[in-house]
């Protein structure tokens, strides 16, 4: 927020966030990326989906699963085994 409560236009918290990443020795990323990275690794770990969508913001479920919910190569894998059960 600025100093007058109004919130902070989206390249003005970019430029921030990219001062604090500078100022703490973290590697610079889009905070959007980091969002998405976050959100991602919730959905896939365990976090139910209406906490995923709740930390982002979102009224639609369906969207937060599309947009976040990635299958990762253990996933497919477990896919893959059960497939071979069911046609082996």
């Amino acid at each position: 927020m600025d100093d007058l409560g109004r919130p902070w236009k989206t390249d003005k918290l970019r430029r921030e966030a990219h001062k604090l990443m500078a100022t703490t020795g973290v590697r610079k990323v889009r905070p959007y990326d980091a969002r998405h990275a976050c959100l991602s690794w919730m959905a896939n770990n365990g976090v139910p989906d209406t906490m995923v969508s709740a930390w982002a913001g979102h009224s639609d479920l369906g969207f937060t699963k599309r947009t976040y919910v990635h299958p990762d190569p253990q996933s497919l894998r477990a896919g893959s085994e059960k497939l071979a059960e069911l046609l082996g």
